[in-house]
């Protein structure tokens, strides 16, 4: 629920799922667990959104100002670790040559453009950055999505985001049919539709219509959405499990692998979980919802969901490298039980080693932050910022406290 402060707890103990659907992914535990991605991307719409269009309501702030708040601070957040990540690569690559093809995509790293090189001859991938691919489309929404919600007027704002919600398919749908006529297979194709900024307007737009519409306080009954979302998820994932080689067992993919375009996957997939997420966020958050979701509300709320939830940025960052340089050196088995059991330390470490750069290193350039944009009182007019509770520091923020 939203507190005065407007920070939503719940929504911790969420990053926190996502980030273990993702560790489960790249652990070999599950096949489904990319969609903790997605849910990220839902998420980081719904909240980002909200936090733009509040800023625009805020008569008080100049324009210039309020471009100067969202990007000073996003970068704040996001930029220390990020960067400081990969001058860690950088370094041991310039020392050991490792990984020894570094050099072909350190341009792009550092740009925010990797997602854009799944296309590239040659292609090769690693475990120390393959996976911030999913950043740098984060990075690219917040780069062009302030400059809509500020400079658009709001009903074309809300029109704009509904249509690339419809048109997002269609998009997917075009990607697909150009990379498969330049002949490259299956796996590529699906992989370079996935990492293209422009298949997940739909996801950031479905949770961002949350905030815009005021969903939350309009809709009387949001389990009801959920439930029907849930329906269509789980019957689409039982038709595509069925009519595709996507796994063993329906359990450990649920219909939901990745790197599919057999029966144009690569279209539907993410509409059906975009939707599915962005009902769960609206139910979570609603204060229609029913009982059901009051007591997913307190399990999401446990000490242990909300601190896991509040360094998953850094444990998003870390995870495949501890897993495959650490992790996989000390138990390398094929055994899916064992797996299992080594993944519960796995967590662990992360989440250790994150909490340490968030508590050591990420803090300083958090405080800077606040220090930039407190509420401050002047002989002219008051700058209405507000100051942020010390639980807001964390991988995508509501409204309140971004």
């Amino acid at each position: 629920m939203n507190s005065n402060s407007g920070y939503i707890k719940s929504l911790d103990g969420l990053r926190a799922i996502a980030i273990i659907l993702v560790m489960s992914f790249h652990a070999e535990i599950t096949h489904f667990g990319w969609l903790g991605v997605q849910l990220f991307f839902v998420l980081s719409g719904f909240l980002i959104t909200g936090i733009l269009w509040k800023e625009k309501q805020n008569a008080e702030s100049s324009l210039s100002f309020k471009f100067k708040k969202f990007w000073v601070r996003r970068s704040l957040r996001i930029f220390p670790l990020y960067f400081g990540y990969l001058l860690f690569i950088t370094l041991a690559y310039l020392l050991f040559h490792f990984p020894s093809y570094y050099s072909e995509y350190a341009s792009y790293l550092f740009t925010y453009t990797f997602n854009y090189t799944r296309s590239l001859p040659g292609w090769e991938g690693n475990p120390l950055f393959t996976h911030l691919w999913s950043l740098s489309v984060e990075e690219q929404f917040y780069l062009f999505f302030p400059l809509i919600i500020f400079l658009c007027p709001q009903r074309f704002t809300k029109t704009l985001m509904i249509a690339i919600i419809f048109i997002s398919p269609i998009t997917r749908f075009l990607l697909g049919e150009y990379y498969t006529a330049k002949g490259l297979s299956e796996p590529v194709v699906a992989d370079i539709v996935y990492w293209n900024t422009l298949s997940h307007l739909d996801a950031f737009f479905m949770g961002g219509l949350i905030p815009v519409l005021s969903l939350d306080k309009k809709i009387k009954k949001p389990q009801r959405i959920f439930t029907v979302a849930l329906v269509i998820a789980i019957i689409a994932g039982i038709v595509n499990f069925a009519n595709t080689d996507s796994g063993k067992y329906f359990f450990n993919d649920l219909g939901y692998n990745s790197g599919q375009t057999h029966l144009y996957q690569h279209v539907w997939h993410y509409t059906v979980l975009n939707f599915l997420f962005a009902s769960f966020i609206l139910a979570l958050i609603s204060y229609n919802s029913n009982k059901a979701f009051a007591s997913v509300r307190k399990l999401l709320e446990t000490n242990w969901m909300v601190n896991v939830g509040k360094v998953s940025y850094g444990m998003y960052l870390f995870h495949w490298a501890i897993l495959e340089y650490v992790c996989n050196r000390i138990f390398i088995t094929d055994n899916l039980a064992l797996k299992v059991v080594v993944f519960i330390p796995y967590v662990i470490i992360v989440y250790l080693f994150a909490n340490l750069s968030f508590r050591v290193y990420e803090s300083r350039f958090l405080k800077l932050k606040d220090s930039l944009f407190t509420k401050k009182k002047t002989g002219k007019a008051n700058i209405q910022v507000v100051q942020q509770p010390a639980s807001e520091f964390t991988f995508f923020k509501p409204a309140s406290h971004e």
